[in-house]
């Protein structure tokens, strides 16, 4: 029976559907001037490697292409380059559409634009696991006199054909800690966004249908128990006792129920058992731990049908938790040079206990000195970005680390990523759209003017 389901489900997502959102709001396009337009999106939800935006299409009447610099902005305010200063002295993107899974780069193309183009930036960047629902806005910036147009049309289309940047982190790094009865809903689809699961540490297990990460830590000694109250059937399993969080997590479970029945599921004194297949009853044996052991939970709804179950917990012989489990959750941490600058950029979906975090920078990667300590967020259970630009920049390879440091004094280093940069130029000086001369910190499009006569443009929130 299990397996017929599996067949079924990914059959199922095998179909595919799409949305699509559309506005013509017919803006003129004026010259060394930026124009904006937005669509309002609802219904669509979580933008994810599974489901996402698929592609952007414009239609705009201009004369002289390379005078245009247009890029997308999120609900979340993440920047997306469509296309900068492309098309020579041609004129129009003629019902243009930008997809990552075309095969001519914009930047390559000869206008008339009409058709399918990679654009100049990574729209599957906004793939990120985002709720889309809320306001996008398309900005159409002409840097240049005498040629002006029309923004006739724009529009978004989300599917199940989107692709994303697939992550560098499990799933499992973004685990809930749990120290008391709670409800949960939203499990993934499929296995997430990274398969946490294979042959060396699966287990019991069969893969992932609609999995869900969860942490616990033993505050005393004493027996742990837990029940899964659903109507549908789910599997779990366990790994520990660990003296840290290791995702995914490393070898076979220490308690697995694969039990192909519908209802509650869990550890229960009694059970007669550590581990079992389709044909188990439901419940293992509870786990006997010590202070401080950490413990990790997949959860897995196999009938995959979206339904929530409630996490109830049986405490005995003096165990109690330690709710304070992890300091931070990192889903990203990655650097890049814009115009003569590196920003460096880093998200988290929790934070516990977090004071600030450090960046240092190195020319070799060994030797590192100070650049900065960023306040962090204190405690926090929703996604959070932070950056950082370095205008410092002299070197062709600047290596960055992170480390974040708890409000009682406790170091953890988080990561370190590296930018291979070209040859520093000096800046002499830097004008935005206007002409007007600017600084590093202005917010917007702006052009860098270096010594040897190159330019360069840059999109800065």
């Amino acid at each position: 029976m299990k397996q017929l389901l599996t067949l079924l489900i990914s059959f199922t997502i095998g179909i595919g559907w799409g949305q699509t959102f559309t506005t013509t709001p017919g803006t003129s396009i004026v010259s060394l001037a930026t124009i904006s337009s937005s669509i309002t999106v609802a219904g669509v939800g979580i933008i994810d490697c599974d489901y996402g935006l698929e592609e952007v299409c414009i239609d705009i009447d201009h004369t002289w292409d390379s005078d245009l610099f247009i890029y997308l902005e999120d609900p979340a305010g993440d920047l997306y380059l469509l296309t900068a200063y492309n098309g020579g002295g041609g004129d129009d993107y003629s019902v243009t559409c930008f997809n990552m899974a075309a095969v001519t780069p914009v930047s390559i193309g000869t206008a008339p634009f009409n058709g399918s183009y990679i654009p100049d930036g990574n729209i599957d960047m906004a793939n990120n696991g985002q709720d889309a629902d809320g306001a996008w806005t398309l900005y159409v910036a002409d840097d240049a006199f005498g040629d002006d147009g029309t923004l006739t049309s724009w529009s978004l289309l989300f599917s199940a054909d989107a692709n994303c940047v697939e992550p560098t982190t499990a799933d499992c790094d973004g685990g809930t800690t749990v120290c008391t009865d709670e409800t949960f809903t939203g499990n993934s689809d499929g296995d997430g966004n990274f398969v946490d699961l294979d042959a060396t540490n699966e287990g019991c297990l069969s893969g992932e249908n609609q999995s869900s990460w969860y942490y616990f830590q033993a505050a005393t000694d004493g027996d742990y128990a837990f029940t899964i109250e659903t109507a549908v059937d789910y599997d779990f399993a366990v790994w520990g006792p660990l003296a840290a969080i290791v995702c995914p997590p490393v070898g076979a479970p220490l308690r697995c129920s694969f039990a192909a029945v519908a209802g509650n599921t869990g550890l229960e004194a009694g059970a007669g058992d550590l581990s079992e297949d389709a044909f188990g009853d439901g419940v293992v044996d509870p786990i006997t731990a010590s202070a401080d052991d950490i413990f990790i939970i997949c959860i897995d709804n196999y009938t995959a049908d979206g339904t929530s179950f409630d996490l109830t917990w049986d405490l005995t012989a003096g165990a109690s938790f330690d709710c304070l489990l992890l300091p931070i959750d990192l889903i990203l941490f990655e650097a890049k040079q814009v115009g003569h600058s590196n920003l460096i950029e880093w998200r988290t979906v929790s934070e516990l206990n977090n004071s600030h975090y450090t960046l240092e920078t190195s020319i070799d990667g060994v030797n590192w000195e100070f650049e900065a300590d960023i306040a962090g967020a204190g405690n926090s259970t929703g996604k959070i970005g932070y950056e950082y630009t370095d205008y410092s920049v002299e070197n062709e390879i600047t290596y960055y680390r992170l480390s974040q440091t708890d409000f009682d004094g406790k170091k953890n280093r988080l990561g370190t990523v590296s930018v291979q940069n070209g040859a520093a130029k000096e800046i002499v000086k830097i004008i935005n759209l206007m002409g007007h001369e600017v600084d590093e910190t202005y917010k917007g499009l702006k052009v860098y003017i270096y010594t040897d006569g190159t330019m360069s443009k840059v999109i800065s929130q």
